[in-house]
């Protein structure tokens, strides 16, 4: 049953203060509050959502802004009973030939850990993919009998063959549509440490794959390995799939982030988190910083990762608006669907964004909403990041340099409205990546990619 949506008109803040750049991001997952002033509307169930521009008001004509959606849950869920969702999990293991010895030796430990921290509450598979998938261990509730048996299957896993990503997701996708529990979190772990090559093996295809399965209520978190695999796949199958995206340099590292990963759901509280704009006369939506984007017959539409208890997700859109009169100009009438996990009960809050268009740039730049400049800014900079690993690629480390050094000087320019916090931050990570680029590119890659994500968010 669908909640009963709030809808407001709100007054947004856009970014259009005198020649700044604004751009857009979620923080990254730090659970640092968005403090919303304006243009925010709460659902029934508590979920908070504020769209708003880097300014109150902007100027009149043409011009390109950003827009930010904030998203927040709940502290607790409300009328939803305590503790962690059951969770129906899949984890999705790369044994092609590149992981013989060390790596397919610590993945099998890391899945052993995870397995540990599972209860009868939940249910899990473990599937394997080369030149093709097997189930090692069809999907099953995790009982004390099932885990042991699991671990006497996993000890048997080797390595061999190609790489097939999407064997891996088909399989593990067919395990969690069996599973025994009903309702709860339906998450895959995938982890590779190479570039598809048998199979589904283009990136575009691979993501339609992996966005068909999120549509049908799976997450998929996908693990990065060693310094072989393909970022930019890993990545976007992580981000279609409304999941998350990790980078360990050594399979030593697995056990720990597969605990993060799991603490992540434990507290994760609503699923399935879709945000829908309709653009209203005058306004065209052109991208969404760090997201990917479709269109529906009326909508534009990005999946959003899951949201745990308390949790913020932003979602920066890059938007055409034409103000051809001062006055009160609609923007986007904004919708965010999701899932609670407790019950599976279906929500949803919406809002109309309005701005003030004048013809005064004094009053644009007196209306500078300092906490959406800075979501702005820190969506800038994790675009700027991939633009670097681009330009690296192209042009080598003064490539880089330009694309970051330019990024730096408008964090600079933008300072005095933005806290000290994210201006410290913006500026390491760009310092980051240049060290990195400079003493190890192809980990470097990796790293920025990482950082980039989370900074969209």
């Amino acid at each position: 049953m669908v909640s009963t949506a709030t809808r407001i008109r709100t007054s947004l803040v856009i970014g259009a203060a005198a020649g700044a750049i604004i751009a857009a991001a979620t923080m990254a997952p730090d659970d640092r509050a968005f403090h919303a002033s304006r243009g925010t509307v709460s659902s029934t169930d508590g979920l908070q959502v504020s769209v708003r521009l880097a300014t109150r008001r902007i100027l009149r004509g043409a011009q390109q802004q950003n827009l930010v959606v904030a998203i927040t849950a709940p502290t607790l869920p409300i009328d939803r009973s305590p503790g962690r969702p059951p969770l129906s999990l899949a984890i999705v293991i790369d044994r092609s030939g590149s992981m013989h010895g060390a790596p397919i030796e610590n993945a099998k430990a890391a899945a052993l850990s995870m397995l540990r921290q599972l209860d009868s509450r939940d249910a899990f598979a473990v599937v394997t993919y080369s030149s093709r998938s097997e189930v090692v261990l069809p999907i099953q509730r995790a009982s004390d009998p099932n885990k042991a048996a699991a671990r006497a299957a996993i000890e048997t896993i080797d390595d061999d063959g190609g790489t097939c990503v999407s064997c891996g997701l088909d399989t593990g996708a067919a395990e969690i549509a069996r599973s025994p529990i009903g309702g709860g979190l339906r998450r895959m772990l995938l982890i590779s440490d190479g570039q598809a090559n048998e199979g589904v093996y283009d990136r575009d295809e691979l993501a339609e794959l992996a966005a068909r399965q999120a549509a049908g209520g799976v997450s998929i978190s996908t693990v990065g390995v060693g310094l072989e695999f393909d970022e930019t796949t890993m990545r976007r199958l992580a981000e279609v799939g409304r999941g998350n995206y990790y980078f360990v340099e050594d399979t030593v590292a697995l056990s720990a982030m597969f605990g993060r990963e799991l603490g992540t759901l434990s507290q994760t509280a609503a699923s399935e988190v879709r945000l829908f704009v309709r653009e209203l006369p005058g306004v065209h939506v052109v991208a969404a910083y760090g997201y990917p984007m479709t269109r529906s017959a009326d909508s534009v539409v990005v999946p959003v990762a899951d949201l745990r208890a308390g949790e913020t997700r932003k979602v920066v859109l890059r938007v055409d608006i034409a103000a051809p009169a001062t006055g009160q100009l609609d923007l986007v009438d904004a919708e965010v669907a999701w899932c609670w996990v407790a019950d599976g009960t279906a929500a949803i809050a919406r809002a109309i964004a309005s701005v003030d268009v004048v013809d005064d740039p004094a009053a644009v730049t007196a209306s500078v909403d300092r906490p959406a400049l800075q979501a702005v800014e820190q969506a800038l900079s994790a675009r700027a990041l991939e633009d670097a690993a681009a330009a690296y690629d192209r042009g080598g480390m003064p490539a880089a340099r330009e694309v970051l050094e330019r990024r730096s000087q408008a964090v600079r320019a933008s300072a005095p409205n933005l806290d000290q916090g994210t201006v410290d931050e913006l500026e390491a990570a760009s310092g980051r990546a240049l060290d990195g680029f400079a003493r190890d590119p192809e980990q470097a890659k990796k790293a920025t990619s990482v950082t980039a994500h989370e900074l969209a968010r």
